[in-house]
């Protein structure tokens, strides 16, 4: 029997390699609230903005106390991509953009994340502009 040559044996990488989800999704919506939140996001933003708005509204939200209370209006501390203000501001242009059951399944992420900002942050003349967004 004829021995066959080593680069028969060995396993190839496939020729075609499934490339990775171009954009960041919002979690636990319905596939309809993702497909109308992408038709926003192509429409009038950019893909994954809704979901790096809502990660970085989340990040603020349960940042150390002392950090809340030091955001100031300009935001210099945060990239723009990381901005607060920035993102939240997003979030309330999506939810009154959207169609009515996207716009309350991305409530059901958001208002959870707004009563525990309220509820954490000191009602502040330095954070009144953000306060003022909820």
């Amino acid at each position: 029997m004829p021995r066959r040559p080593p680069a028969r044996l060995r396993v190839r990488e496939p020729e075609y390699v499934q490339p990775a989800p171009p954009h960041a999704r919002v979690p636990r919506v319905s596939a309809s609230a993702l497909r109308a939140i992408a038709h926003y996001e192509r429409a009038d933003l950019y893909p994954g903005g809704i979901a790096e708005a809502l990660a970085a509204w989340s990040r603020f939200v349960h940042a150390p106390y002392r950090q809340l209370d030091r955001h100031t209006e300009h935001g210099d501390d945060y990239g723009p991509s990381n901005d607060p203000e920035v993102a939240r501001i997003r979030l309330g242009w999506a939810l009154k953009r959207l169609p009515r059951k996207a716009s309350r399944e991305l409530n059901t992420q958001v208002r959870p994340l707004d009563e525990l900002y309220l509820a954490r942050s000191i009602p502040a003349p330095d954070v009144a502009h953000l306060r003022a967004l909820l």
